[in-house]
């Protein structure tokens, strides 16, 4: 390996040793970022994808995590609305049902009243009126 950096810093000088070592750290090595697991090894995955690719890939990996973000804070709205339409529903339904309620119990009170009513107008002996209509279904009389 030092043979080939002795023989290249000759050939093409320190200038052209740091320029090829800047464009390497800068776009990487052509053809490295497809080997597997390269890319994740610290200091050599910065040289071999190079610093321009890392950041790409670093933008893309913001912007897609801001999409997803996105999507889910609106899915969640969309579904945060849906559950106020429901729970206006919900409570519509309540006091209606609350309002038959108090009119099925004032009925009731109504009723159990006049039966009260009834009951104690009646003065009969045996405990009963019969009425005109009673006694003529009544076979025995």
């Amino acid at each position: 390996m030092t043979v080939f950096f002795t023989w290249l810093l000759r050939t093409i000088g320190i200038g052209g040793v740091a320029f090829l070592g800047l464009y390497i750290y800068d776009w990487g090595i052509p053809g490295a970022s497809r080997i597997p697991y390269l890319s994740s090894i610290p200091i050599l995955g910065d040289l071999t994808t190079g610093r321009a690719h890392s950041y790409a890939a670093e933008q893309v990996r913001l912007a897609t995590s801001q999409m997803v973000t996105k999507f889910e804070r609106d899915a969640i709205a969309a579904q945060l609305s849906e559950e106020r339409r429901r729970r206006l529903i919900a409570d519509q339904l309540t006091t209606e049902a609350s309002k038959r309620a108090d009119a099925a119990l004032r009925a009731k009170s109504e009723a159990e009243a006049e039966l009260e009513a009834r009951i104690a107008a009646d003065t009969s002996p045996d405990g009963g009126r019969w009425s005109e209509e009673d006694q003529q279904w009544d076979g025995r009389r």
